[in-house]
């Protein structure tokens, strides 16, 4: 019995990019900047431009941007937000932001803000307010923007190993050959793997979701024909696909399951052969040191090779 850790390596799903709409950024810029200038505040080491283009990026319609910044243009002239179009416009859309930047603002908590604003009569320092959303404006798209999925994949621990066996096949001829041929040309090169793995998954927090996520990731990648990466203790075999998968649940807090998977041999020999003493996930030599969880638990496998 050996001691082993696994884990499937699913590809990234690619995010879009979203960008500004400069119609809606030059319109928002345009009523900050006119209300500000109207009620005389001068904000420090503030950038309308900035402001107005995450407001649009971080909103999900025109619509809800207009009410919003027709809540933002009363909070700078000291008036009241009384309607409620507008509050939730601002304080639901944009709740992240305001949050973010909650501190330099003056007020406990988003409620308090939002009550101060409702009231109106002098209860925000316009200036605190202004600096304070569009500081956390700023936080809130820097964390959008930053990538946040590893290149190599998304990592799903598998937390005990049952059983894992491979299965290698040469194609060799049947009838005899002639002592001066050459027996290679005649032998087909190993091409795809077979792996056999019955495995756990273990679901802490005993959540029905949780368990039709590991299922959903998995079947998402046979269904878009996408190769995942297996890791098996300390052995690495990319270009995997998984041919066959069923999930067995007879535990709310353990997911069994067994799977069939291939993969191309002869990528990953190109790829080990460039390692270089460190683990290599693909043939251009990225290493996957950096992305191994620490082997806090501890699975017990049974391995055989036909």
């Amino acid at each position: 019995m050996a001691k082993t850790y696994a884990a499937f390596y699913l590809p990234p799903e690619e995010k879009e990019v979203k960008l500004p709409d400069q119609k809606n950024v030059d319109r928002i810029k345009s009523s900050v900047s006119r209300a500000l200038q109207n009620a005389k505040q001068s904000v420090l080491n503030f950038d309308v431009n900035a402001m107005a283009r995450n407001m649009d990026l971080q909103s999900s319609t025109e619509f809800v941007q207009r009410y919003a910044t027709g809540a933002l243009t009363k909070i700078i002239n000291g008036e009241p937000v009384t309607n409620k179009t507008m509050l939730d416009s601002l304080f639901n859309t944009y709740a992240p932001a305001l949050n973010a930047g909650l501190a330099q603002t003056g007020f406990n908590s988003i409620v308090e803000m939002r009550n101060a604003a409702q009231a109106g009569n002098g209860q925000i320092n316009v200036a605190n307010f202004v600096q304070g959303f569009s500081n956390g404006l700023s936080i809130v798209q820097s964390a959008t923007e930053r990538v946040n999925f590893s290149k190599y994949g998304e990592e799903i621990p598998i937390d005990v190993v049952e059983e894992y066996s491979s299965e290698y096949n040469n194609i060799v001829p049947q009838q005899s050959i002639g002592e001066d041929d050459d027996k290679k040309n005649y032998i087909s090169d190993i091409k795809y793997v077979k792996i056999i793995l019955n495995a756990h998954v273990k679901n802490e927090n005993a959540e029905l979701w949780s368990v039709n996520d590991f299922s959903s990731k998995i079947t998402d990648c046979m269904y878009n024909k996408t190769s995942v990466i297996l890791r098996l203790g300390k052995s690495i075999f990319e270009h995997c696909y998984i041919c066959a998968f069923k999930p067995i649940i007879k535990s709310i807090y353990d997911i069994s399951f067994k799977s069939e998977l291939f993969y191309d041999y002869q990528l990953n020999n190109q790829a080990n052969s460039n390692k270089n003493g460190t683990y290599t996930v693909n043939p251009q030599s990225r290493e996957l040191k950096n992305l191994l969880s620490d082997e806090k638990f501890i699975g017990i496998i049974k391995g055989s090779e036909t």
